[in-house]
């Protein structure tokens, strides 16, 4: 069998996609919940690259952390980090029981959202009116501190200033 034949069998596979989905969703919500000490560390490592080059939160940060107290039961902390984790939570979930009942049944139930361009469009609206406020309450409650010290021009600037003073 050639290796082309076996891309093009793959992606036509009713199976693959359908398992590999089913992969990552369950590790997107078993890694919060088995590394829960490690994630909501105030010394863990914030691996946002928005977060890494401007010092802003982008629409998904915290979300790790809410999930990892939302699946051990606080909500109080879930909603503080991410205000959208319960709703991730149950669309994750949702989409498990949706990817198992297809496999078993072997039907599809989930229609291709991509189809419907102004579905899309509206959620991304809705992403960018998410972000532009939660930037406008990040910087409203002393963000610009973070911002002017933990941007990455800010930190290649610390570390001339540790090397050549």
């Amino acid at each position: 069998m050639k290796l082309t034949s076996f891309i093009t069998e793959s992606r036509d596979s009713f199976y693959w996609p359908r398992l590999l989905a089913l992969a990552l969703l369950a590790g997107s919500l078993l890694l919060p919940f088995m590394a829960f000490d490690c994630v909501t560390s105030p010394q863990s490592l914030v691996l946002c690259p928005l977060r890494a080059v401007t010092g802003i939160p982008c629409p998904s940060c915290g979300l790790t952390r809410a999930l990892a107290h939302l699946e051990h039961g606080h909500l109080a902390q879930a909603l503080q980090y991410h205000p959208f984790a319960p709703l991730v939570l149950v669309l994750a979930l949702a989409l498990i029981i949706l990817l198992l009942l297809e496999l078993v049944l072997h039907k599809r139930l989930i229609a291709n959202p991509l189809k419907k361009r102004g579905q899309v469009y509206f959620l991304l609206a809705l992403v960018v009116v998410f972000q532009v406020g939660r930037t406008v309450i990040f910087f409203a409650n002393g963000g610009w501190t973070i911002f002017w010290h933990e941007n990455i021009l800010a930190r290649l600037l610390e570390l001339v200033q540790t090397v050549f003073y």
